[in-house]
C-alpha cells in the first residue's frame, strides 16, 4: 500500500512554475503523483483566474463639434456597454467596476 505524503502545495507549485520541466518530469523528480499534481495545478490556476484584476481604459467620446458637458459615462468591456449618469458617485462607480470583474 502506498504511503500517504503531505506536500506544501503552494511551494511545490511555485517551484514547478519556476522550472522549465514538464509536469511529468517535475513529478518524477519530486516523487509526486502526476494526476494529483495536475488536479492541484488546475485548482490553483482557477483560483488565480478568479482573483485576476481587469484593467479598464475609459476614454471620453470625441466629437468634432464644440465639447459639450458630460451627461453620461459609458463603460465598455468587450461587446458590453454600460451607460451611467455622469453624476454617479465615485463609490458607486467603483462598486460597479468591481462587480464586473
Amino acid at each position: 500500500m502506498p504511503k500517504y505524503r503531505r506536500y506544501n502545495w503552494p511551494h511545490l507549485l511555485s517551484e514547478f512554475e519556476k522550472s522549465d520541466l514538464t509536469q511529468v518530469e517535475f513529478c518524477k523528480q519530486h516523487n509526486v503523483n502526476p494526476k494529483y499534481f495536475s488536479i492541484k495545478l488546475s485548482e490553483r490556476k482557477k483560483a488565480q483566474a478568479k482573483q485576476a484584476f481587469t484593467t479598464v481604459v475609459v476614454q471620453p467620446h470625441k466629437e468634432p463639434t464644440q465639447p459639450q458637458p458630460l451627461d453620461k459615462l459609458i463603460i465598455e468591456i468587450g461587446q458590453c456597454k454600460i451607460h451611467c449618469p455622469a453624476a454617479m458617485s465615485i463609490p458607486n462607480l467603483v462598486a460597479l467596476v468591481k462587480s464586473l470583474t
